[in-house]
């Protein structure tokens, strides 16, 4: 099968695309013939050997994707031959066909093309976690959200909507404004040209907002910081702005705020296996209730961009931009024009 290959720490651009081994089934998990591999900022961060954790060399990235069923492990229930799936894989997903552990497998909801679904496993399962689990966004609390264009911000847009919060979507152009606009913000904020703090505190009339929602660190959670309500809470989600904050503590104190972190991959179980068995029936129920927003037209993921395989280079290229409005995917069966 063909499969984009990390040989050594590197560049996304000095990636290979090879003819590798199909992968062999294991037990408790399913062969998928793959559709469609969402294509990150952190993908950058993992062929250079910068993320978190990384993988044994050679491996091929990519960690979201949709699919069908080829094949299930004797003990698997969950889903057969033919199924359409969406998985959370540790990698592997930039190639033809994948193998994937049955707890990290689910269905397509109906209404949802294949092209669009790898949105749904990492960028939704991330907020609906982030925001419901562990910062218990309510109806009617404010949410701020940073990166708001972005796959998992726009995720954080439509999730806090759909839970009827109020939210303010911030965002670098007036482009971007209007799709934040059309997926339900209720304000849409131009960070290069107004004042977060100022806007927020307009909008809610001197209170700040409950709930901050950060994927982009440096700069902008200093300006969470300041937007924040009194009793607030503030996730960290990543740092796509390269900068790690450092928390001023004093300020914590003064206004009773609490700073949460937020790693989905600890939840995915990425290279745990005990994690993921752990944490199984808590990423179902996660995903249920994406899927049910879903099913009720309360979200639907933005697709940007679907380019095939031999094209990963372009494909990254728009998401280093910046300039990408939701999810950029490769399409491994795809032939280029």
């Amino acid at each position: 099968m063909r499969a984009l290959v990390c040989k050594k720490w590197c560049r996304f651009d000095e990636l290979t695309l090879e003819s590798t081994p199909t992968p062999e089934i294991r037990p408790k998990a399913v062969r998928i013939a793959i559709h469609s591999v969402g294509v990150s900022f952190a993908a950058n961060l993992w062929v250079e050997g910068r993320y978190q954790r990384k993988p044994p060399l050679p491996f091929t990235p990519g960690t979201e994707i949709s699919g069908a069923v080829l094949e299930c492990a004797p003990e698997v229930t969950r889903c057969k031959p033919g199924d359409k799936v969406i998985a959370i894989l540790d990698w592997g997903g930039m190639a033809e066909q994948v193998i994937a552990s049955e707890v990290c497998v689910f269905p397509v909801p109906p209404n949802i093309d294949l092209a669009a679904a790898p949105c749904l496993p990492v960028s939704y399962n991330t907020a609906y976690g982030a925001l419901v689990w562990k910062a218990g966004l309510k109806k009617d609390e404010t949410l701020l959200v940073f990166g708001a264009a972005g796959g998992v911000g726009l995720a954080a847009v439509q999730i806090g909507k759909a839970i009827g919060a109020r939210v303010i979507a911030c965002a670098g152009s007036n482009q971007k404004l209007e799709v934040l606009n059309q997926n339900g913000a209720d304000l849409a904020i131009n960070y290069a040209q107004e004042d977060i703090r100022e806007q927020t505190l307009k909008f809610t009339n001197g209170k700040g907002a409950q709930v901050v929602f950060d994927p982009v660190g440096g700069m902008t959670f200093k300006a969470g910081l300041r937007s924040v309500s009194q009793e607030g809470r503030i996730l960290i989600i990543g740092f796509a702005g390269g900068e790690i904050p450092q928390i001023p503590a004093n300020i914590l104190m003064v206004k009773n705020i609490s700073v949460l972190g937020f790693n989905f991959g600890k939840y995915a179980g990425w290279g745990l296996q005990d994690e993921r068995e752990h944490y199984a029936d808590l990423l179902y129920s996660w995903y249920s209730a994406i899927a049910d927003f879903c099913a009720r037209k309360k979200i639907n993921p933005v697709l940007f961009k679907a380019l095939p395989l031999t094209e990963f280079v372009q494909a990254m290229k728009y998401v280093t931009s910046r300039k990408v409005i939701g999810k950029v995917v490769l399409q491994p069966g795809r032939k280029q024009v």
